[in-house]
């Protein structure tokens, strides 16, 4: 499996960065075996090999000198050696989804292409990682695939029950925001079956989101498509292009039928 890639070679020269994510992943048993001819990093647990780019987190890290962003990698890799409880009664309401590009290496987790863009990925939420769920997961638990999609939403529904959606007001335009606690649950919200009723009232129905990195959202209506979709185009390159943790610089329409990207906005 694939961490951390941006799509750019990957620069694993001595530099704070690095040290500090060799220093902590030794402090949990992990080494790092090799590199390849682009410098990604491989890591193995067991059968298994970790390629991962410290190209997003040194990006994120240059942002805001903040040290988590690397942490975070590492508790990735960790949550990702571990195995998921083997009752389906311990797992089954941290079961969401989070939103991925797809140039990522989905292996054999459970995923389905949203746009030519993303990807959503099935995952278990807990004390703050998450971990992609595979069809092994689904024997363990004795579940289906249906099952698994069905508690998805369900728990989906209950966090967008308690999570606000504040909005701007822009020449009388509203435009909404997401306010989730665990922020790479936000434009995942967006997929949930109650959304429809929880927007309605301020932006009706259909609505157009952009989402272009995973803690990051703006909702619209479709009156305000053309007033929206002219203003915001450099905000939404800026957010993914300085983001470590891009999704798609795309324009989408959220309807009863489905989710489409009705334009994109250039990445120079």
């Amino acid at each position: 499996m694939l961490f951390g890639l941006l799509g750019c070679k990957a620069k694993a020269k001595k530099d704070f960065v690095f040290d500090e994510f060799k220093s902590q992943i030794e402090k949990y048993g992990m080494r790092i075996d090799s590199f390849d001819e682009t410098e990604l990093i491989y890591i193995s647990q067991g059968e298994t090999t970790l390629k991962v780019s410290l190209d997003n987190v040194r990006k994120n890290y240059e942002r805001d000198k903040d040290t988590s962003h690397i942490s975070d990698l590492v508790q990735t890799l960790i949550s990702n050696s571990l195995e998921l409880p083997s009752k389906w009664t311990d797992v089954q309401n941290d079961i969401y989804i989070s939103l991925f590009p797809n140039y990522y290496e989905f292996a054999d987790s459970l995923h389905s292409k949203v746009t030519d863009e993303f990807s959503k990925v099935y995952i278990h939420s807990g004390q703050g990682k998450l971990t992609w769920i595979t069809p092994d997961d689904l024997k363990k638990w004795n579940i289906t695939e249906a099952d698994l999609d069905k508690q998805a939403n369900q728990n989906a529904d209950k966090l967008l029950a308690v999570t606000p959606i504040s909005f701007d007001t822009i020449e009388n335009r509203k435009v909404g925001l997401i306010e989730v606690e665990h922020t790479s649950l936000k434009p995942a919200l967006l997929f949930a079956p109650s959304m429809k009723e929880k927007v309605k009232k301020d932006f009706g129905f259909p609505f157009y989101a952009v989402i272009p990195v995973r803690d990051f959202c703006y909702i619209f209506s479709e009156k305000d498509f053309n007033f929206f979709s002219a203003r915001i185009g450099q905000i939404v390159i800026d957010e993914y292009k300085k983001s470590g943790y891009p999704i798609t610089t795309e324009i989408l329409k959220f309807t009863d039928k489905e989710v489409k990207a009705v334009g994109k906005y250039p990445v120079k």
